[in-house]
């Protein structure tokens, strides 16, 4: 009994409960820099999310590995900044799926997009060097080839600022790649669209000025303004001027690797998670979408420019340039960059994509913190989004979590509406089912997956997120239905 009266004694109990709370206090105080961010990439790793979440339910969260194997996608590169520094870089997965090449923080990928905002710097360069003026006739600079005069450019013309925008009315294009057997097609021949190059010609479709339309034949036409006011190659050029100066030493514009970097070099992947032949593919427009990377070179990249925004001393562009730079010129789209939101939460923003690649990178200025992530995949796009919910969430950003969604019973008889085999081709055939609450869709050869109520006409999964939305003739009869993930669409129609 004196044991049990001396546990219980209110003296020593009191005693314990305040070395308890003194030891968590000193443990709580003592978190270092290091451990923190062992945590946050601990947080990230085992934290992605999909895109939607039932209301009232908890997101699920998964482990990074097990959603590379899900999506097929071999390797992932990423970088986190913290204030305003590299807080933390790692590779995960192979650099190709035949082999055991570990992917590394210097593993190199095809940039896309995130291309454009390294090449605007360039640009912004020769416009602080006096050599160049970013609301000039771009024709002005230009001798190899020029841009098409008509009807739509007799008021506004092409200049710097709209192209770096894609405000300057030139007509759409993503341009294709190379093959590494392939000839290159000079820069010319890519705008007049002549063999061997690919695509069309460029042209003016729309005023200059009057509207935002995305054209990788823009930055081409930058690329070409580089090259005749330099008399230098783009590679050459950004490499003294902007990549030297930013001591990204793992990046290349060339679409020819210097061979110091070739074997850092990963190999793409298809949707169906199949090497690439020949690693990837070439693309002479570099400015567009021709740069290869590290998450880690492309942090320290949107570092120094933030710095600069900020008033702090930047290597390469002046803080009324930088600001310039990342300042919207029409709806979101700044120099390279899409710039959203305001105050602490503004942010900038990007996604990259060429063959067998995908990226993206996120900064906020005034959190001084980003992320970019690079994938050696086609799917890459659709992992890329789940780790920026999951840095999103261990780094508290307003952005970047999953939608959250109600579940909705319709009558059984519109369900009923909906069932049964639609066509894509003659070898793919879309099969609908109803159960429950939810249809079930199962394309040929595949497993099946269910689809919950979004509207009347309207359904969504959830693993990956998938719309569809089914067709109606003037009668109101189900005649097809079209399926899109991002910016994959697929039509088919209702042939049973």
């Amino acid at each position: 009994m004196e044991k049990n009266d001396e546990f219980i004694n209110p003296k020593i109990l009191c005693f314990k409960l305040g070395c308890t709370c003194l030891i968590i206090f000193f443990l709580v105080c003592c978190e270092t820099p290091q451990s923190l961010t062992k945590k946050r990439i601990r947080d990230v790793e085992n934290g992605l999310l999909k895109s939607v979440v039932f209301k009232g339910e908890k997101p699920e969260k998964m482990k990074l590995t097990e959603r590379m194997q899900y999506y097929k996608v071999p390797g992932v590169s990423l970088a986190v900044i913290d204030k305003l520094q590299v807080e933390w870089a790692k590779g995960c997965g192979v650099s190709e799926i035949t082999s055991n090449d570990p992917v590394t923080p210097d593993s190199l990928f095809q940039a896309g997009d995130l291309s454009q905002p390294v090449a605007a710097m360039g640009v912004l360069r020769l416009v602080e060097k006096g050599e160049l003026e970013l609301d000039r006739d771009v024709n002005s600079y230009l001798k190899s080839w020029r841009i098409p005069l008509g009807r739509l450019t007799r008021k506004n013309k092409v200049t710097l600022r709209r192209l770096l925008s894609h405000t300057s009315g030139l007509v759409a294009l993503d341009y294709d790649g190379h093959d590494s057997d392939e000839e290159l097609p000079s820069l010319p021949q890519v705008l007049r669209g002549e063999a061997p190059s690919h695509p069309a010609a460029a042209f003016i479709a729309c005023e200059p000025g009057s509207e935002q339309r995305y054209s990788e034949a823009g930055y081409a036409v930058l690329q070409l303004i580089v090259e005749e006011i330099s008399g230098r190659p783009f590679s050459d050029f950004m490499s003294a001027q902007i990549l030297g100066p930013l001591e990204l030493r793992t990046s290349a514009f060339s679409p020819h690797l210097p061979s110091r970097l070739e074997p850092l070099a990963v190999s793409g992947h298809d949707r169906e998670g199949q090497p690439l032949e020949g690693k990837a593919l070439r693309y002479p427009a570099s400015a567009a979408s021709g740069l290869w990377s590290t998450p880690a070179d492309l942090a320290r990249f949107t570092i120094d420019l933030i710095r600069s925004a900020v008033g702090e001393q930047g290597r390469v562009v002046s803080t009324s340039m930088a600001r310039e730079m990342l300042t919207p010129q029409s709806g979101n789209r700044g120099f390279g960059f899409i710039v959203e939101d305001e105050g602490v939460n503004l942010h900038l923003h990007l996604q990259g994509r060429t063959a067998g690649f995908s990226c993206a990178l996120v900064a906020y200025p005034s959190r001084q913190q980003g992320v970019v992530v690079m994938t050696n995949s086609d799917n890459g796009i659709y992992l890329i989004e789940e780790i920026l919910r999951s840095v999103s969430e261990a780094y508290g950003w307003p952005h970047y979590m999953p939608e959250i969604k109600t579940y909705f019973r319709l009558d059984p008889s519109v369900y009923q509406e909906y069932v049964g085999q639609y066509e894509v081709r003659p070898d793919y055939i879309l099969s609908v089912t109803h159960q429950d609450c939810y249809l079930i869709i199962q394309p040929t050869g595949q497993a099946p997956t269910q689809f919950f109520v979004d509207s009347m006409s309207t359904f969504f999964s959830t693993d990956p997120y998938i719309e569809i939305r089914f067709n109606r003739d003037k009668d109101g009869r189900v005649t097809g239905l079209t399926l899109t993930q991002r910016d994959f669409t697929v039509e088919a129609k209702k042939i049973s």
